[in-house]
This record gives structure tokens, C-alpha cells and sequence, in this order.
């Protein structure tokens, strides 16, 4: 009896909810705890500057575990790697509340490290369980799921750093009985059986021209992201005579339109072809440019505008180029890959703040703005095609 119930339950759990879950506790490293800094820096006696190495701790492992997380993903499977490196990060993240600063920090490297791939191996159980039109939809989906986890998690630690900056860290215990459901989630069980000189060999082969295009791309929507919206948008509310109540809203109104944007995605690229990435880098470049504009004028109302359009360019690009990067990848080797991926991601986390920082605050947006115009010009002309039957979103999508 008990294990026709189990057999049934698994029946219902369908493998993008696997996806969910991992995408959920990927994005909660830095959201989470992020409203408790200020606290944390009060108990402590640390400078705003010595705060935020809490969240470099937590980002800047993964420029260099991503990879390697998901090698050991394809040689050993999805499920068993997720699983761990979601307990381990849980269980480090929990501890950050029992520890001195120095400890903390520690942990957090730790952290960093073990959550580096899960938003990649998320996208990859998505690539590895459907194909076609399904395949991006929900892809559309996670990245919808992904930017509403961002906002409750800030919305969560906010309430929580109220009471004590040690509470937003308590957040960290839902990773256990989420690593327990990806151990038992019905996803496909992918291994790669080859040779190790044999996968390499062929996992470098998959970074041609396209790949690294789109590696590319990416790596300059993020850093448009980290940098000229998230750094420096506050100081341009801030000169336009607006508050942190308004930079949250503003923000909060991105957040809520990307995952609105990133949910209708199947029905945008259906409209625009291989015309979304240069669509939504034009529309980028249109929100940096009213961004400025806002703060020129003077205008409190107005950034809300440019954070709607901002929203429709992360919503269409970022799951877009997730979509056709697993596309273009076989599946022996596509943990490595998308994993590789989200180590460039974090690089352009990484490189935004420091290279808008080189400008004035009005020309962070007339450089990103243009940055944005040139990659959108670039793809409009060259329009960089993968294999019409891995694309064919007018094609009925199906599961594996």
C-alpha cells in the first residue's frame, strides 16, 4: 500500500518542480540576508565596506566551483550533486548565526561554493526532461520563479532582521527537506559513461562560435544588471530627490515585471523569432536612457517606467539565452556547460559594479545605454541561428 502511494505521489511530481525547488534555494544566499547587513554590521562594529564581504564571500566562489560542480554533476547525476550541495549549503548558511564575524565569513565561502551551480543544474534538469516548446516555456517559468523568490526572500529577511539579525540565517534550514525532495524527485537520471578524456574532449568542442556569442551576451546583461540598475540606480532616485522607500519600490517593480515578462516568454519569442535578444537589448537600452532621463528631470514617477521596460529585457533575454544554451548542448555534457554559464554570470556580477564605477553617475547610463545599443545592433544584423529543429518554438514541445 505504502508503496503504491509512493509510486503515485512521484506520478504527480513532474521534474520542473525539481527545477523550482533548486532555483528557490539558489537565489536565497544573498536576498535572503541582505536586508540583516546594516544589523549585522551594528553588532559587530564593521564598516558598510566590511558588511558586503558577506555577499562577495557568497558570490565570488562561484566563478570558480560553477564549473566543476557541474563536471560532477554530468559524471556522478543531477540529482545526488544537487542534493548534497543544497544540504551543505543549508547547514553552512545555518551556522552563520552561531559564529564571529571572521567564522561567518568563512561559512559563507562555503556556502558559495556549494550553491554556485544550483540555478544552472536547475535549468539543466529542465533541458535533461523536455524539449521544444516546452522545454522554454518553462524555462520561462523558472526565471519567473527565480526573480518572486528574490522579492519574498527581501520581503522575509526584512521582517526577520527586525526581530534579530540572526533570524534571516534560520531561512537557511528549508534547505534540508528541500535536498531531501531532489533525492527522491523523479527527475531523469543522466550520467555520463564516457571516458574522462573523452567527455573533455568533447565538452570543449561545444564552446564554438554560437556558444561563446552567447556566453558573451549574457555575461554584458549582467553586468548591465549588477551595475548601472542595481549599484547606481539608488543614487540616481537619490539626486532625482527620492528615498529608500522609493529605490525599493522602483526595484521591487523590476522584479515583479521580469518575472511577468519571463512567464509570457514562449508567446514573445513566438512574435519576435530571432529577433528577442535584439529586442530586449534595445529595450534595455531604452530603460537605462529614461533611467537618466528620470534623474535629469527630476522625476520620482518616471523610474517606474524604465524599471517595467527594464523588466521586459530581463524577462526575454536572460531565459532566452539559458534556452538556447541548453539547446545547443548534448546531454552527457549540459551540466558542465550551463554551469560554465552561470560562472560567466557571475563574472559579469562581478565586473558591472567596478566598470560603471569608472563613469560620472549620469554617464553610467549614457555607457550602458549604448553598450546596450551596440549588443542589440550586433544581434539584429548577425542574428546568431542554432539548428532550426532546437529552436522551432512553433513546433510542439514534449517531455523525455
Amino acid at each position: 500500500m505504502t508503496s503504491a502511494m509512493n509510486t503515485a505521489v512521484k506520478a504527480r511530481l513532474k521534474p520542473e518542480y525539481t527545477a523550482y525547488a533548486i532555483t528557490l534555494m539558489g537565489v536565497m544566499g544573498v536576498s535572503a540576508i541582505a536586508p540583516a547587513l546594516p544589523a549585522i554590521a551594528r553588532t559587530f562594529g564593521l564598516t558598510k565596506a566590511q558588511a558586503g564581504a558577506l555577499v562577495m564571500a557568497f558570490t565570488l566562489p562561484g566563478i570558480f566551483f560553477s564549473p566543476l560542480t557541474g563536471v560532477m554533476a554530468d559524471r556522478f547525476g543531477r540529482r545526488v550533486v544537487a542534493s548534497v550541495a543544497i544540504l551543505v549549503f543549508g547547514i553552512s548558511g545555518f551556522l552563520c548565526s552561531f559564529v564571529n564575524f571572521g567564522e561567518m565569513v568563512a561559512l559563507r565561502l562555503v556556502q558559495g561554493s556549494s550553491a554556485s551551480s544550483l540555478v544552472a543544474l536547475s535549468t539543466t534538469i529542465i533541458g535533461d526532461a523536455y524539449e521544444g516548446i516546452s522545454r522554454e516555456r518553462i524555462i520561462g517559468y523558472n526565471a519567473s520563479v527565480l526573480t518572486t523568490g528574490i522579492a519574498a526572500y527581501q520581503l522575509a529577511g526584512g521582517y526577520l532582521a527586525h526581530l534579530s539579525w540572526k533570524f534571516p540565517f534560520y531561512m537557511f534550514l528549508l534547505a534540508i527537506p528541500v535536498s531531501l525532495f531532489v533525492l527522491i524527485s523523479p527527475i531523469p537520471e543522466v550520467k555520463c559513461d564516457q571516458s574522462f578524456s573523452d567527455y573533455t574532449s568533447k565538452l570543449f568542442s561545444s564552446f564554438n562560435r554560437k556558444m561563446l556569442v552567447f556566453f558573451a551576451t549574457g555575461m554584458v546583461a549582467y553586468a548591465i544588471l549588477y551595475g548601472a540598475f542595481l549599484t547606481y540606480l539608488p543614487f540616481a532616485i537619490y539626486k532625482a530627490g527620492g528615498n529608500s522607500i522609493t529605490v525599493g519600490e522602483v526595484q521591487a517593480t523590476m522584479s515583479l515585471s521580469t518575472a511577468f515578462f519571463a512567464a509570457k516568454l514562449t508567446k514573445i519569442s513566438k512574435k519576435l523569432g530571432n529577433r528577442i535578444l535584439s529586442a530586449g537589448f534595445l529595450a534595455y537600452a531604452l530603460a537605462l536612457s529614461g533611467i537618466l532621463a528620470s534623474c535629469l528631470a527630476g522625476c520620482e514617477l518616471c523610474f517606474f517606467i524604465s524599471s517595467v521596460v527594464f523588466g521586459y529585457a530581463q524577462g526575454s533575454v536572460l531565459p532566452t539565452l539559458q534556452h538556447r544554451i541548453v539547446s545547443l548542448t548534448d546531454v552527457e555534457g549540459r551540466a558542465a556547460i550551463m554551469s560554465t554559464y552561470g560562472a560567466v554570470s557571475k563574472l559579469g556580477q562581478t565586473i558591472g559594479p567596478f566598470f560603471f564605477g569608472l563613469f560620472s553617475l549620469d554617464w553610467v547610463y549614457v555607457a550602458g545605454g549604448a553598450i546596450a545599443l551596440a549588443v542589440s545592433v550586433l544581434h539584429a544584423v548577425f542574428r546568431v541561428r542554432v539548428e532550426d529543429k532546437l529552436l522551432d518554438v512553433s513546433k510542439k514541445g514534449k517531455r523525455i
